[in-house]
């Protein structure tokens, strides 16, 4: 067990929140990691991890493996709070959740990848099959039969998020945009509230680095201090439009428009990131380097210009990495749908999704760097007006003001639940 803090107690006798935490490498570890300091000078806080070798300490809360929260009976009664995401990470907080069910706050509102990781990959089709069913009645039932068959679209992990077992019977749901509320499939009567992704407070450590010095500290090779930078940040999906930035990065070289590319974030196994650099042909202007530090990834974010962030489809959940950037005061460029339509049009330029977007998206790109004076402002006011209004403390504090109200209005029954991705 470690304790490492815990403030004035704002529920009745403390809070369990279960979730990863880092060295975890997740956004769901680092959005817990984040939020606790603050949550833990509002309430007593207990994180609960998944096992003995996940115990690390932590600012604003006590931490204690599954095994020994089971032991602790005491805690047993007290408000919980579930972080579930999309991945094996978060297993016992998905289990647990479904054991205790209550409120419930997604980040992402597809679990399809969590169920198929539980089942599907390790031969448990019947398994499969019943969450289909129960989700989904007669015709998820079918549907996971004719997977077994071989009939099977990738696009029905996101027409079949897999969450209605989540969700049904809980208190409440939390999400952290109106994109995903509005996703939710959850009963008529459940109510919603958006808690918007918060900036964490990391951001201000990384003031006195200028735009060159980052570079400096960096070592891109070949990248000078004028030379226009564009990232590429966070685990390497088939579904975060890598080759997307990729052709349009190929757009801009034949036009000779300057510009490099810098891939961090570890793969997934969908994308065979240098394969697809080669097959786009532009070696000589990305650089690829795989999972990075924090202080690699702030530097990163002070060094460069403009974020690409081309996720499609939207599994609802909303980018810590985005929230990090604008927070940083780096602007971004993503498609006009899903959580990042929802920022300001001067901190995030959308581009509509076509049937040829890595035209749209190099227009859009060569467009903004053509007046980098005015990118610079548009993310110093990015960077002054999240700071002030997406703190980690007005995220803890819509938290436990949602719990407080839906506990008074009688609908807390057992525990609380909060999952977020």
């Amino acid at each position: 067990m470690h304790r490492t803090g815990g403030g004035a107690d704002a529920t009745a006798g403390g809070l369990v929140v279960f979730s990863p935490l880092p060295p975890t490498r997740s956004g769901v570890a680092d959005y817990m990691a984040e939020l606790l300091p603050a949550l833990g000078r509002m309430a007593q806080v207990t994180v609960v991890v998944a096992s003995e070798r996940d115990l690390h300490p932590v600012e604003g809360a006590t931490v204690v493996s599954e095994l020994e929260y089971r032991r602790l009976s005491p805690l047993h009664g007290l408000p919980h709070l579930y972080q579930i995401g999309n991945s094996l990470h978060g297993v016992h907080v998905y289990r647990q959740a479904l054991r205790r069910p209550g409120v419930v706050l997604l980040h992402d509102t597809v679990l399809h990848h969590l169920v198929e990781a539980l089942t599907v990959e390790r031969d448990d089709w019947l398994g499969y099959e019943t969450v289909m069913a129960e989700n989904y009645g007669p015709a998820g039932r079918r549907l996971a039969r004719l997977r077994r068959a071989g009939v099977f679209s990738p696009w029905q992990r996101h027409l079949l998020p897999l969450h209605r077992h989540v969700l049904d019977r809980p208190a409440g749901v939390l999400v952290h945009s109106r994109f995903a509320a509005s996703r939710l499939e959850a009963a008529a009567e459940v109510p919603v509230r958006v808690v918007p992704h918060h900036v964490t407070p990391t951001v201000a450590a990384y003031d006195g680095l200028d735009r060159p010095a980052a570079r400096a500290r960096l070592g891109l090779e070949g990248v000078c201090d004028d030379e226009p930078l564009l990232l590429s940040l966070g685990v390497v999906t088939r579904s975060k439009g890598l080759d997307v930035s990729l052709r349009a990065l190929a757009r801009l070289k034949g036009e000779g428009v300057p510009g490099r590319l810098v891939v961090a974030g570890a793969a997934d196994g969908s994308v065979d990131v240098a394969r697809s650099v080669r097959d786009a042909g532009v070696e000589d202007r990305v650089h690829i380097l795989g999972w990075v530090p924090d202080a690699t990834f702030f530097a990163l974010l002070r060094a460069a210009d403009l974020l690409l962030l081309l996720r499609f489809p939207s599994s609802g959940e909303s980018s810590g990495v985005l929230a990090r950037a604008l927070g940083m005061g780096l602007p971004a460029l993503a498609y006009d749908t899903g959580p990042a339509s929802e920022y300001p049009d001067r901190f995030v330029e959308k581009v509509a999704f076509s049937d040829d977007p890595a035209a749209r998206v190099a227009a859009a790109i060569k467009r903004l760097l053509a007046d980098r004076a005015s990118l610079r402002g548009r993310g110093a006011e990015a960077r002054e007006t999240l700071r002030r209004e997406r703190t980690t403390d007005a995220s803890a504090a819509r938290i436990l003001a949602a719990m407080r109200d839906w506990t008074t209005t009688g609908l807390l029954h057992d525990s609380l639940v909060i999952a977020s991705a």
